[in-house]
């Protein structure tokens, strides 16, 4: 059975590797890249050699881990490989996926931020490296200052503190209202220390220090889609494209032009979301939008999660401009014409029977009262205390005497492996559940076919070669209809070798055709005629060549008279 674990970059290597050489016809892992530091970015591919090269068949492109915190992506991108791998024999599901299509998955991206945040306390975006400034800034810097190992939450008494402990349950922090007159209250904020290298000459008042923001670069935000900026949008990066691990991802992409649907994996929220990030569905064309539509709700039967846009999940009513800009999905879809989706995985809150966002949506959320708040603050604490029981759910309040602030308590949710990511009991679970989608958004692909062929004399060594070119996949040969505005895919074509032709063209181009997700909405054929007059050349058969571009090759053999 595949493995569910949070691999290190040499365990991830390693297992590729020991995979490689137990299916060599079915694996091959290259290096997409180098990170910042040096590490390097595997890229597996996947697919049945024995019936055909890589890059002659359809693909899909699943990466993970862009964000470095979110090690539950790469734990469903390498059980996915695992179970591909190990099923290729006995699941017809597997065979099938591999025998006529090609898989790519990228398992991690912020390779170095992701083995800081396993290796140590730390929690960052997805980069080690210091931005925006390139010097520090004074603030509250996040840091384990009790050496248990993890950066928890620190409450500190306080006469003005906004919040107090729930009478209920002492673990739980809860807001002050009007009448909470009798203390003691707190101030809550994440563990950590007070950086005055700028304050010389002046003791700040701690409480009016903001957080600071020393390694947030934001991968996802990188992307050349509507790119923000900094002061557009927090973690950019100093111009688009400018980080070399989403640099190697994009080149990657325009290097395989069958390439036809796309994942990224995440964490968290138990949500397929999907196009459009720019408004309601009707900013979307029909035919996309129904691709998305039936796709994504298929995720949701395989996986059990919510589908959802992205703006329907994320816009909270008051956005001035696009959800995101940068982010992969969008820039996938918006200008490669690629069918990208975002998978959120883990819902802590869902499974505590807590309102969350993939369920009701952020502008809901945001709607909730202070009551309503606690109340599913009390269910999550109760499923914690079933579910993951002990200090791995919730760290109890501890005393501790801070070098800043005094006197401080120390404890909460285990943000890594509870919060952020599901324990280590309930990966599996998430792990099979993601790679049921993936598998079947790789099934959805394009893919060209042929079917019959008539081949008759005409003449002295002159036949007439009729060929019948087919689209048997579920999407269109152009990935979407946006592909085919963009330009970005290449239509099909069909050409024929062994003779002479003498009447038609080779190559001819076809068109694009349409798969059967499309076929009752008449925008195009779902198959085509190719037709030639050749004069052969010797008695071996003719060969015909039907480029589909992402819906991949067939080549048949063309017996003559």
């Amino acid at each position: 059975m595949p493995v569910a674990k949070y691999w290190l970059y040499q365990e991830m290597w390693d297992a590729l590797g020991a995979w490689m050489r137990q299916y060599p016809d079915l694996l091959s892992v290259e290096v997409l890249g180098e990170s910042r530091e040096g590490r390097r970015l595997p890229v597996a591919t996947l697919t049945d050699r024995t019936t055909g090269p890589a890059a002659h068949k359809p693909a899909v492109l699943v990466d993970a881990n862009i964000h470095a915190g979110e090690v539950a992506g790469n734990a469903v991108a390498m059980y996915w490989i695992a179970s591909l791998l190990q099923g290729f024999g006995d699941d017809p599901v597997a065979a099938a996926l591999l025998s006529d299509r090609t898989v790519y998955v990228v398992p991690r991206l912020a390779m170095d931020g992701a083995e800081r945040y396993l290796t140590g306390p730390d929690r960052l975006r997805s980069s080690p490296h210091p931005y925006p400034d390139p010097e520090p800034t004074s603030g509250w810097v996040p840091e384990d200052v009790d050496g248990n190992g993890r950066i928890l939450q620190m409450r500190v008494q306080a006469p003005d503190g906004a919040f107090r402990a729930d009478p209920d349950d002492p673990r739980l922090m809860v807001p002050r209202d009007p009448l909470d007159l009798e203390g003691p209250f707190y101030h809550v904020l994440p563990e950590g220390r007070l950086d005055r290298r700028h304050e010389v000459g002046r003791r700040p008042v701690w409480t009016e220090v903001q957080l600071t923001r020393r390694q947030a670069m934001d991968f996802n935000r990188n992307f050349p889609i509507r790119w923000a900026g900094e002061e557009g949008q927090p973690g950019a990066g100093p111009y688009p494209l400018s980080e070399p691990e989403i640099r190697a991802l994009v080149e990657f992409v325009d290097e395989h032009p069958n390439i036809g649907a796309y994942a990224a994996l995440h964490t968290a929220g138990g949500v397929i979301l999907r196009q459009p990030s720019t408004g309601a569905d009707t900013v979307l064309g029909a035919e996309d939008l129904g691709y998305y539509r039936t796709v994504s709700a298929m995720g949701a039967r395989l996986s059990g999660y919510q589908a959802r846009s992205n703006y329907e999940a994320f816009a909270s009513g008051h956005e001035r401009g696009p959800l995101m800009p940068g982010a992969a999905d969008d820039w996938a879809y918006d200008t490669r014409g690629i069918l990208g989706f975002t998978v959120e995985i883990w819902n802590l809150r869902g499974r505590a029977g807590a309102k969350n966002y993939a369920e009701h949506g952020v502008r809901a959320l945001r709607r909730l009262t202070p009551d309503e708040r606690v109340a599913d603050d009390k269910k999550v604490l109760a499923f914690v205390d079933v579910a993951v029981p002990g200090e791995l759910g919730f760290h109890p309040w501890r005393p501790f005497m801070h070098p800043d602030l005094g006197p401080v308590e120390i404890g909460g949710l285990e943000p890594k492996f509870l919060v952020q990511n599901p324990p280590l009991s309930l990966l599996e679970g998430e792990c099979r559940a993601v790679s049921a989608f993936l598998t079947g958004l790789g099934r959805s692909t394009p893919r060209i076919s042929v079917g019959e062929v008539v081949c008759e004399p005409v003449g002295p060594d002159t036949v007439h070669v009729a060929v019948e070119v087919l689209n048997v996949g579920y999407l269109p040969t152009s990935g979407t209809a946006k592909g085919r505005e963009l330009g970005r895919a290449r239509p099909v074509t069909a050409a024929i070798y062994g003779g002479t032709v003498v009447g038609g063209e080779s190559p001819v181009t076809l068109s694009h055709l349409a798969g059967y997700g499309g076929a009752a909405g008449g925008n195009l054929p779902q198959r085509r005629l190719a037709e030639w007059t050749v004069r052969v050349d010797g008695p071996g058969p003719l060969t015909v060549l039907v480029d589909g571009g992402r819906a991949g090759r067939v080549e048949v053999s063309v017996p003559h008279p």
